[in-house]
């Protein structure tokens, strides 16, 4: 019998016979700590009771044991029951988790005899999700979200803010982007416990604060004194953009910290968790304004870290030992081991050729770290899911190796979040199992997810789903999908140009660089694929878990952005037929998507800042 677990585990063997579950009977609990665990059985055993006597007719049997690292359980089946020993709380939880996969796909009756041992491998499994870049799902959306990663044993949850948390004692900040409140905050704290999950406040603290150092209040807190304002000559080797927007908050006025405390002050103890993460990534503009003499006085390196050091010292007050993005810290190796021992620096990157061996640098400072890979579905209409898979699997392997505690998957939403969390589960689910089990098949993943989570055994879907990967791949520029670029571009756009691009391409879930004309043939080649595509996606949408069936709208939708940017392509690329018919029909075409669009947002997300992907399609719209 074919069953595909997420997370794979460690030991996994089938035996002779079967057991036939009766349609009633009792869930026996050995300690009063897995009546949390009988209960989640219940749930898919709706006709079973719980009871603390040990009987002959129990047939489920939630026992206690010693030799399990946390976390870790085995899980046994035999003709007699079911018998689920762990030695805490959350193991028995997550015994119970791999049992609910196993009947949801063998069913009740003829369930296989079998014995499963399991244990995690990295302490910490986490999902980080951005909440800053445009949308922020409703409040009953984070929590179905935190339910379903709790099925696959992830136990740290992170959601990434800048300016979407309303603060009483700042109430500019966040005011029209449908912010997180303290009560939300609250309430998924307590469900996040329930599901042995720690949600982790994570704010900017930092860089990364446009939306709030934008705002007349605060100006003068910025590095560049908010008003565009550079002291260094290396501030003219900024990008454009990066020289005119307020960024960073400045270490050398003292009013950043009281206003840092005054943040966290209402902030963090909202939080159980004793963790939090400051950020603090991609400050390209430090020492260029207000901190300038420090800068020549201490160093760039040093005048970062001391920032660190405040943060720590703040987030102290309340309980809190930091985390932080490591970047910008990674370039002076010099000050690694200046670095407290109880901080935990995350280590990010999100390519499939990242340098994932260089955390054994991590370990040789002494430093504690998280390794951060990322989901690939940011500057993407469909993630690169095959990039994603690489990447997760190479920081996962690097990362236990050289005794990172935890692996945290990140979820971005650069440029207004228009790429769907519904899009993401593949990669969230990826990262969930390797972070479980570093040694778990990634040949077959893609199977055991449509058979797992979307209850499919079509090897349609399969291929599709892979195929899609291999086509969301296709970029010109560093973590972005060519076929976004193509949706957004005007027609005058260089990407129309009929010269032969380098391009980072995918074969059958294999990446390489090479070197492709991205013309009109191109754009039809990849219509025809595409169609096939969301034909297999619409026959399957009426099969998929009914749990998990609201992903497929957003999988078809994603889709058609793809035929649409092939489309494009066909037209105004080299050779391709650009009459004003063709355009009109375009700009019919965005009309429709741009409907579809608001209408998936809506439906499972607060409208937030949705104007900003709007005004991008308006303005293509406008354009053609």
């Amino acid at each position: 019998m074919n069953i595909s677990l997420i997370p794979q585990p460690k030991s996994f063997r089938i035996g002779k016979g079967c057991l036939d579950l009766p349609d009633t009977g009792t869930v026996f609990i050995a300690d009063g700590m897995f009546r949390d665990a009988a209960e989640d059985v219940c749930t898919f055993l709706p006709d079973y009771r719980i009871v603390t006597t040990p009987s002959t007719t129990n047939v489920v049997l939630i026992t206690r044991g010693v030799d399990f690292k946390d976390g870790g359980y085995c899980l046994k089946i035999n003709s007699d029951g079911v018998v689920l020993n762990a030695a805490t709380a959350e193991g028995a939880f997550y015994a119970v988790q791999t049992l609910r996969q196993i009947i949801s796909q063998c069913g009740c009756k003829e369930l296989p005899v079998l014995t499963i041992k399991d244990w995690p491998d990295f302490e910490v499994r986490g999902l980080y999700y951005d909440v800053s870049r445009g949308r922020i799902p409703r409040t009953e959306r984070l929590i179905e979200l935190v339910n379903t990663l709790s099925h696959y044993k992830i136990n740290q949850f992170q959601l990434y803010m800048e300016h979407t948390f309303l603060f009483h004692g700042h109430p500019e900040i966040g005011k029209n982007a449908s912010s997180i409140t303290s009560e939300d905050i609250l309430e998924l704290d307590e469900f996040c416990r329930e599901r042995f999950i720690e949600l982790v406040p994570s704010l900017a603290s930092f860089g990364h604060l446009q939306g709030v150092l934008g705002l007349p209040r605060y100006r003068h807190l910025a590095e560049d004194f908010g008003i565009g304002k550079y002291r260094s000559p290396d501030a003219d080797k900024l990008p454009e953009w990066q020289r005119r927007i307020a960024w960073s908050l400045s270490p050398a006025n003292p009013e950043t910290y009281v206003f840092l405390d005054s943040l966290f002050e209402e902030f963090l103890p909202l939080f159980s968790s004793g963790k939090f993460n400051v950020c603090c990534d991609e400050t390209f503009d430090l020492g260029l304004g207000q901190s300038y003499d420090l800068c020549m006085k201490k160093g760039k390196g040093r005048l970062y870290l001391d920032h660190i050091l405040k943060l720590r010292e703040l987030a102290a007050k309340y309980g809190k030992k930091i985390m932080f993005w490591g970047d910008i810290i990674r370039k002076y190796p010099e000050l690694h081991r200046k670095i407290p021992k109880d901080v935990t620096l995350l280590d990010w990157g999100y390519d499939h050729n990242h340098p994932f061996k260089r955390v054994k640098d991590l370990k040789k400072a002494g430093l504690k770290f998280y390794v951060c890979p990322g989901t690939g579905s940011w500057n993407s209409l469909f993630p690169r899911l095959h990039e994603s898979i690489a990447c997760i699997h190479g920081f996962a392997s690097e990362g236990i190796k050289h005794g990172a505690t935890g692996l945290l998957n990140t979820d971005w939403g650069d440029g207004g979040h228009y790429n769907f969390m519904e899009l993401s589960w593949p990669g969230y689910l990826f990262g969930a199992e390797q972070a479980w089990n570093v040694k778990a098949d990634k040949r077959n993943y893609i199977e055991r997810f449509c058979r797992e989570h979307l209850g499919s055994s079509s090897s349609a879907l399969v291929k599709a789903l892979s195929e899609l990967g291999d086509i969301a791949q296709l970029q010109v520029r560093k973590n972005r999908s060519v076929w976004q670029e193509i949706f957004f571009a005007g027609p005058d756009d260089e990407l129309f140009g009929d010269g032969i691009k380098k391009l980072w391409i995918s074969r059958n879930g294999v990446i390489s660089s090479g070197q492709m004309r991205l013309d009109a043939a191109l754009g039809r080649r990849m219509m025809r694929r595409l169609e096939r595509i969301r034909q297999v996606f619409i026959g399957n949408s009426t099969t998929v878990k009914a749990s998990h069936a609201c992903i497929m709208p957003y999988w078809i939708f994603a889709v058609d952005t793809m035929i649409h940017s092939a489309l494009k392509l066909s037209i105004l690329g080299g050779h391709g037929k650009d009459t004003k018919a063709n355009r009109l029909y375009l700009r019919k075409e965005m009309k429709i998507l741009l409907k579809r669009f608001e209408s998936l947002w809506l439906a499972r997300n607060r409208i937030s800042e949705i104007n900003i992907t709007i005004d991008k399609y308006r303005k293509v719209i406008e354009s053609l």
